[in-house]
């Protein structure tokens, strides 16, 4: 197609440079798993129980056989599994804190696949199948970026967003609640989507982010949240490991907590409400679902939110 010139103005931004312009650029994060399962020919993956119904949706496309495992307190592999020749094993690198792990996998596994949807920033190890999810780390109605030496295994149509692109938009003008029920209409258009290639809108929103910014403030939030509440969080966190996190994980073994903070407009989202409904509630997989808080430290806000934040927890958890 021939470039027009002139005219109306488009939306305006910087067209720079992506973070990772040397990889495939997809639809959603599912179907870069999906892209790796059809090219690699597995015929059986192993995943952590603790995990969103979005992983299931390929491989329950795809009749896989899947086998699911625990992990402890550390958000690792209660024990490794050394997969066969034809299957895998799924690591997520939960909220971006477990990029030394995946590093230590690489070195014991072979037919590794790294899950880095939480990990945004967190480079792809050579050799590794590996994928991103850019809709949890900005504002964009989808995109994923997949690592992987396999061939593409077929042509691709292209993602059109313009048209789900509403509750941004609205979020920008109106708040958060005004665009909520288009977001959810977002996320329900992407589930049982086939592999696409990103949209052309997402693909110039993500090259005109000042990624070094985004990551410094990530960086930044999350180390004064973790200064303020690390003797309150279940979790053992070593925030020297982060680089771009996606969130603070807060654990608690309160109920309503989450609740309480919603009441004064500090919105957190459920990692993942099907594990509760899927696994004993004696169970660590169960506890993270109901009690892990992901507080946000995203580029949106400074140390003043933060502060906020921390004060009204603390005084939550005084009562």
């Amino acid at each position: 197609m021939v470039r027009a010139i002139g005219g109306y103005f488009e939306l305006e931004n910087r067209f720079e440079s992506e973070y990772y312009p040397n990889l495939i650029r997809l639809n959603t994060g599912r179907n870069c798993l999906e892209y790796i399962l059809r090219a690699r020919a597995y015929k059986k993956i192993y995943l952590p129980e603790y995990s969103c119904d979005a992983v299931m949706e390929p491989i329950l496309k795809l009749g896989l056989k899947y086998e699911k495992y625990p992990i402890n307190m550390q958000l690792e592999p209660d024990q490794l599994i050394y997969p066969e020749k034809d299957e895998a094993f799924l690591a997520i690198n939960y909220f971006g804190l477990k990029g030394r792990y995946v590093n230590f996998l690489t070195r014991r596994l072979h037919n590794l696949i790294v899950d880095n949807s939480q990990a945004f920033f967190e480079v792809p190890v050579q050799g590794f199948d590996t994928f991103y999810s850019t809709r949890k780390f900005f504002g964009v109605s989808d995109g994923a970026y997949l690592s992987t030496d396999s061939a593409p295994y077929m042509d691709f149509k292209q993602e059109v967003s313009w048209k789900r692109s509403e509750h941004l938009l609205r979020r920008l003008e109106n708040g958060p609640n005004d665009g909520y029920p288009a977001f959810k209409r977002n996320e329900e258009y992407l589930c049982g989507q086939e592999i696409k290639l990103m949209s052309d809108l997402t693909y110039r929103i993500l090259s005109s982010i000042d990624y070094t910014a985004v990551k410094s403030r990530r960086n930044r939030n999350f180390q004064y949240l973790h200064l303020k509440l690390k003797g309150y969080n279940g979790l053992s966190i070593n925030d020297a490991d982060i680089d771009g996190p996606m969130v603070y994980p807060f654990y608690v073994e309160i109920d309503n907590l989450r609740e309480e903070l919603m009441l004064q407009e500090i919105y957190t989202a459920s990692y993942w409400p099907s594990v509760i409904q899927n696994v004993e509630s004696d169970k660590l997989e169960y506890k993270l679902a109901k009690y892990l808080i992901p507080l946000p430290v995203d580029q949106r806000y400074g140390l003043l939110d933060m502060d906020r934040i921390c004060k009204l927890i603390i005084q939550l958890l005084k009562q």
